[in-house]
């Protein structure tokens, strides 16, 4: 299948909404939001090892997402082009660029610009095409994001992946101590968190990964077998709604929109056993308060906020 990629330069004030309308009209949801970075980070030669990819606050963000080039394209594309211009007039966004790619072009492009990261304590996140010597205490996540992306780069999983160590390592809380102790990462995406927390409490804790994406379950599926966690982490399509099923948990993790956290907070709530707790990101620092106060009205105190950039974690716990 041949496809077109839809990308666009905005503001920080401009990423969510602009991501929200890509998300609404782009392929199955999907979204890349990618922030440029400055000092030798920037240079792809020397991406061989990240350890603290630094964000330069100066340089617009690039928002991208793609659709089919089948024949609703062309409809697409204008509904896309008139929103960004109404946009525009309230905020700064670029000109929309449209380029057409095959699908192993969407696929692996984007592999040129994705190294080795270090992020906490001892997280390593490895591409599955590099080669890697781990030192003592690594805990290393083998992935392929695929189209799926997620690929550790964005200020919202970072501050995820680090939030989980902090709270599930060996110098955490213990809030996984309980009678059959559940994770759920809520808007998987390549399984990235899910793989983390799976390595970081070990095999007796069960863990679920869902999103309603079939192309980020497939990801997430291919990248936990990669990882040999398949008897750990169950994976599968659906809301928070279906999560339920299987719920509830001591810990979910959920990087979406601020949107979607302050729509599913009664949700995400009812998702969680009485004491356990909600690190959510992907929240624009703007709407950082409509978010609190979504959470808070339902029973979701926000004990701790995180920040990197323009982007926040928010780490709640459900009230008794």
């Amino acid at each position: 299948m041949d496809w077109l990629e839809l990308s666009v330069e905005v503001d920080p004030e401009a990423v969510e909404p602009v991501s929200e309308l890509f998300a609404r009209i782009g392929y199955n949801g999907g979204v890349v939001v990618e922030q440029a970075l400055v000092g030798p980070q920037a240079e792809q030669d020397s991406w061989e090892e990240l350890q603290h990819p630094e964000i330069d606050p100066t340089r617009p963000i690039s928002v991208r997402t793609y659709l089919p080039d089948d024949k609703e394209a062309g409809e697409k594309r204008k509904t896309i082009e008139t929103a960004l211009w109404h946009l525009g007039r309230m905020r700064t966004v670029g000109e929309l660029q449209v380029r057409p790619c095959r699908e192993e072009d969407w696929a692996n492009a984007w592999k040129a610009f994705y190294g080795i990261q270090r992020m906490g304590k001892h997280i390593v996140i490895k591409p599955s095409w590099l080669e890697f010597t781990p030192r003592e205490g690594d805990i290393v996540l083998d992935l392929d994001p695929g189209m799926a992306f997620g690929t550790g780069l964005h200020p919202t999983t970072r501050l995820c992946l680090i939030a989980l160590e902090d709270y599930l390592g060996e110098e955490g809380l213990a809030i996984t101590a309980g009678e059959d102790p559940a994770i759920l990462d809520l808007g998987t995406g390549s399984g990235i968190l899910a793989i983390a927390a799976a390595k970081l409490v070990g095999p007796e804790v069960r863990i679920a990964a869902i999103d309603t994406d079939s192309i980020a379950v497939q990801a997430t599926q291919e990248n936990v077998d990669r990882n040999g966690l398949s008897a750990q982490i169950t994976v599968g399509q659906g809301s928070a709604e279906a999560a339920k099923e299987d719920g509830p948990y001591d810990l979910v993790v959920a990087n979406i929109l601020a949107s979607v956290i302050i729509e599913l907070a009664r949700s995400l709530r009812d998702l969680i056993k009485p004491g356990g707790m909600l690190i959510s990101s992907g929240i624009f620092f703007e709407r950082g308060d409509g978010v609190i106060a979504a959470l808070e009205r339902v029973g979701l105190p926000v004990r701790e906020q995180r920040k990197e950039g323009d982007w926040l974690c928010l780490i709640s716990v459900r009230e008794q």
